[in-house]
């Protein structure tokens, strides 16, 4: 629980600062800003992936791309919150993937911006999405903002809030 007030903590500090970064891109004080292409940088690759792990309705996909240990990895949708890994995994994921009547078509990340400083990484993004949910055919596109960190050379998904 401490490391994860420690990196919100981070986290919050660090976009306050951004906007005085971006205004003078001459002081940028070693921060890179990096919209999603084909040069993505490694923080953007890995939230790219775990969308694609959720396309696929892949929990064990989905784990590598997460601080999957103890309550490293937290996540708010819309009002719901989970505290670690297992809790979203077990109370929210499996249910909603063995949803007969839920059928994803198309989940992606869009329109991602990553911000990095160090070993912390925030990203902004739309979400599209395209189901089936009780024979009728609907998408939705929202928004999010993921934080991640560095564990050696692997970056993992902290923190979640999509709405």
């Amino acid at each position: 629980m401490k490391t994860n007030l420690y990196l919100i903590t981070g986290a919050m500090t660090f976009l306050l600062a951004t906007p005085l970064a971006m205004a003078d891109e001459g002081h940028s004080h070693g921060m890179q800003h990096q919209k999603a292409a084909n040069t993505a940088d490694a923080p953007t690759q890995a939230l790219m992936a775990y969308a694609d792990a959720i396309a696929s309705e892949s929990v064990d996909e989905m784990a590598n791309y997460v601080a999957a240990d103890g309550k490293d990895f937290t996540i708010f949708e819309g009002s719901g919150a989970n505290y670690g890994w297992s809790d979203y995994r077990d109370h929210h994921l499996a249910p909603e993937f063995a949803n007969p009547d839920l059928t994803f078509h198309t989940y992606k990340y869009n329109d991602i911006i990553t911000q990095s400083a160090g070993d912390v990484a925030f990203s902004t993004f739309s979400i599209e999405m395209a189901y089936t949910y009780k024979g009728e055919d609907k998408s939705k596109t929202g928004r999010g903002t993921a934080i991640l960190k560095r564990f050696g050379d692997t970056w993992k998904i902290v923190h979640l809030h999509t709405s």
